[in-house]
């Protein structure tokens, strides 16, 4: 039996199994088992009561600058002070010496799907401090309420509703057909706790505007998928809501494949009217390029013991393998749209369009936290700033959250999810790839706490991401 065979057949018998062991609890009127089943290896929040960190550098995206050798206090997990000169406190705080390092806002990652707690853990080692998922289920909803209530420690979780999509849509989408529908998923999506609605652009007309309507009338944020309207809606339902994604679908869509420039920029000019945050999901468009460039070449590079098992066979069978079969003519063409999309990017930020980091980590392996670096690495290549890139990287995201009172910069009375790096990123912003230490709600992890972190993230179980998977299809079959 092939390896390919032998994979099928177990990835079918696990299946059956697990959808005879979901029906036979939903039929008993609870899931709830769910609740306490949690990964070996997750740690423990410590939060440290008081911190004081003397002789560090303050990393300010928003005025591109650095406040130099600064003493921070942390208290409670919040930024109580900022001092110039440092100050000796009672011996109840625990000291450090930052030795000249420099201290940034905590990274966000506005762009990813998350399959398994550890990938939060991941993520957090690599200084991103806060995620939005973009393709919710049930499992986000549980993950979420235990990363508030200090369960265990990884990356903030925001997660939207499940993909609102049109006729035919995948089975992981939640197919909505009609304007009524579309209503009731928003205020039911709003009713199970979820942050914001995530849309795509295949809907009906009707069934779209349905939703966008119902979203504004109950202050429910909306993710849509490409910056352009769907089927033949107004632009102006596009105005002011969270935020739009994946810059290939101005090239593939509002371009029609065309590489005009001159076109691009009044495309520009028309999304920084929309008042709307585009996260450009660089990185997803690069691997695919780089797997049908380089093929099984490309993938040896990547570590892939992180990826989820299941969704490891998921990505293997649906994406990948897509990109693994064309052709050089098709390959060197998408290489051509990267760097067109390269071009986009600049030229959405000459028109002072606001920009997101967001990875689309999860899709055809990319790894979380690795992923987030890469698309700041291709923000990099297009052509914006240092300060550009941590701007969007922290308080812009923030505020797309609305959560910028809290989050997104290093300020007094605001939560203490920090990065600590050797370099100034403001100069080299690779230098934020491998933090010296995070800070998670003023809990100071160093780099043998994050190495320990990393290790622990390689193991991840596909027996219960299957069941979580099937717990999603069969509640949204059953209960929507």
């Amino acid at each position: 039996m092939s390896a390919i065979a032998f994979k099928a057949l177990k990835t079918f018998f696990i299946t059956i199994f697990s959808i005879l062991f979901i029906i036979s609890i939903i039929a008993s009127g609870s899931i709830l088992f769910l609740d306490y089943v949690r990964p070996s290896g997750l740690f423990a929040v410590k939060n440290t009561p008081k911190l004081i960190i003397d002789n560090i550098n303050i990393v300010v995206p928003s005025y591109n600058k650095v406040l130099k050798n600064r003493q921070i206090i942390i208290e409670n997990g919040i930024i109580s002070a900022i001092n110039e000169e440092p100050k000796t406190l009672s011996h109840d705080f625990k000291s450090i010496n930052g030795n000249g390092a420099y201290l940034s806002p905590g990274l966000f990652d506005m762009h990813v799907h998350v399959y398994d707690r550890k990938n939060l853990m991941l993520t957090l080692t690599h200084g991103v401090t806060t995620v939005q998922n973009l393709r919710g289920q049930p499992m986000h909803l549980r993950w979420k309420e235990e990363l508030q209530n200090n369960e265990w420690l990884g990356s903030n979780l925001y997660t939207s509703s499940p993909v609102l999509a049109g006729e035919g849509t995948h089975a992981l989408n939640q197919e909505v057909l009609t304007p009524e529908e579309g209503a009731i998923q928003v205020k039911l999506a709003q009713a199970k706790g979820y942050d914001s609605i995530k849309v795509y652009g295949d809907l009906n007309t009707k069934t779209f505007e349905s939703i966008m309507i119902m979203a504004k009338k109950i202050n429910m944020p909306v993710v849509k998928h490409a910056p352009l309207p769907a089927n033949g809606s107004q632009w102006s339902y596009l105005e002011n809501i969270q935020s739009l994604e994946h810059v290939e679908d101005i090239f593939q869509g509002l371009l029609n494949y065309k590489f005009d420039e001159s076109k691009l920029t009044e495309i520009a000019v028309k999304l920084k009217q929309l008042n709307t945050p585009i996260a450009p999901t660089l990185e997803t468009f690069n691997h695919l390029t780089q797997l049908s460039l380089h093929k099984e070449s490309f993938i040896d590079t990547l570590p892939l013991d992180y990826i989820n098992p299941l969704y490891y066979d998921i990505e293997e069978l649906f994406t990948v393998s897509r990109w693994l079969n064309v052709g050089k003519e098709h390959a060197d063409f998408n290489a051509k749209e990267l760097q067109f999309l390269l071009k986009t990017v600049k030229v959405l930020a000459e028109q002072d369009v606001k920009l997101l980091v967001g990875s689309d980590t999860g899709t055809m392996f990319t790894i979380p936290g690795i992923a987030t670096h890469n698309e700041i690495s291709l923000l990099k290549e297009a052509g914006l700033s240092n300060y550009k890139i941590l701007q969007a990287a922290t308080i812009s995201a923030a505020e797309a959250l609305g959560i910028e009172k809290r989050y997104g910069s290093v300020d007094i009375g605001k939560v203490a999810d920090l990065v600590i790096s050797t370099d100034n990123p403001l100069k080299d912003i690779t230098t934020l790839k491998q933090p010296t230490a995070v800070i998670k709600n003023g809990q100071y992890l160093n780099n043998e706490t994050l190495q320990l972190m990393r290790d622990s993230a390689k193991e991840q179980s596909y027996y219960w991401s299957v069941i979580t998977l099937l717990e999603d299809l069969l509640s949204r079959a059953l209960f929507n």
